[in-house]
């Protein structure tokens, strides 16, 4: 008997319509909007009954779209696995309604529309697809201090160095790159660099509470302390969008359309779109 997975998620970027068809990496979905002051959204897909390797490689599949579409609408996502229901041999995607109910992990921050699904980024090696579920949590999670930790580790991903990276980025004026310099004029960096200022006061006082002497310890609950590491988060985000885009290489794009002008939505590339007739999946 097959089996309705239901996988939740939560969405800070509303979408204009209730219900999304799409197939993503060879496996189909269906997107349901809930009230999001209420319950979660939730993708529903079907597998085949006790099948544990198709259960996991539907969660990972929903997990790469959903950091896909959090990178795309710079959107507040999070998912988990709810469980689901047994179903008729003959059962549709189409007939699929939402049966298992959640609360919201990520707090209401208002109905924030006019984004899509339309388009997403094109996810094509590991290292792209570490790196933006590393985005992902870290744009999704409500503390700064695990939000720093994860926009870090996305620079060592394919590098040693990140504080030569983010050293050679900032003060060498590497073009495509640009944030807010007042930031970083109110860093205490004391004659250092940018990096070694970011990862001593930051990426180390974060892992290690007790510091060697002469090293700068975390403080909790010091509105100056809370004031720096929101600073130091939000440089260490704009250079972990950076370092995606332009040493991981995540440029190229997917594009929900129905093949031929009719069928299941699915995601394919430009490439493809331009041998194919292929009409947008939604308007």
């Amino acid at each position: 008997m097959p089996y309705l997975m239901h996988i939740a998620f939560d969405n800070s970027r509303r979408l204009p319509r209730h219900i999304y068809y799409f197939e993503y990496a060879g496996v189909r979905f269906k997107l349901i909007q809930n009230e999001a002051r209420k319950w979660s959204d939730v993708l529903l897909t079907i597998i085949p009954e006790n099948d544990s390797s198709a259960e996991q490689r539907a969660y990972s599949v929903a997990g790469e779209f959903l950091s896909a579409l959090s990178w795309e609408n710079s959107a507040r996502i999070v998912l988990r696995h709810e469980g689901g229901m047994g179903v008729g041999a003959c059962f549709r995607l189409r007939q699929a309604k939402c049966r298992v109910f959640s609360f919201p992990e990520v707090p209401f921050s208002g109905h924030t529309t006019g984004y899509t699904i339309s388009t997403i980024p094109a996810t094509e090696t590991d290292d792209q697809r570490i790196a933006l579920t590393l985005f992902r949590e870290g744009h999704s999670s409500n503390k700064l201090l695990l939000s720093f930790l994860f926009y870090w580790q996305i620079m060592e991903i394919r590098t040693n160095d990140p504080v030569g990276w983010i050293n050679k980025t900032y003060y060498r004026r590497v073009a495509g790159f640009y944030f807010n310099t007042d930031d970083v004029q109110q860093l205490p960096l004391r004659g250092r660099k940018l990096g070694e200022c970011l990862q001593e006061d930051c990426r180390h006082a974060i892992a290690h509470i007790r510091r060697k002497p002469g090293k700068r310890p975390l403080k909790f609950d010091v509105g100056e302390e809370n004031r720096r590491l929101a600073i130091s988060t939000r440089i260490i985000q704009e250079l972990a969008k950076h370092y995606i885009t332009n040493v991981l290489g995540l440029r190229n794009k997917l594009y929900l359309v129905r093949k031929g002008g009719r069928g299941f939505p699915v995601y394919v590339t430009k490439a493809f779109l331009q041998r194919a007739h292929c009409v947008p999946a939604y308007h």
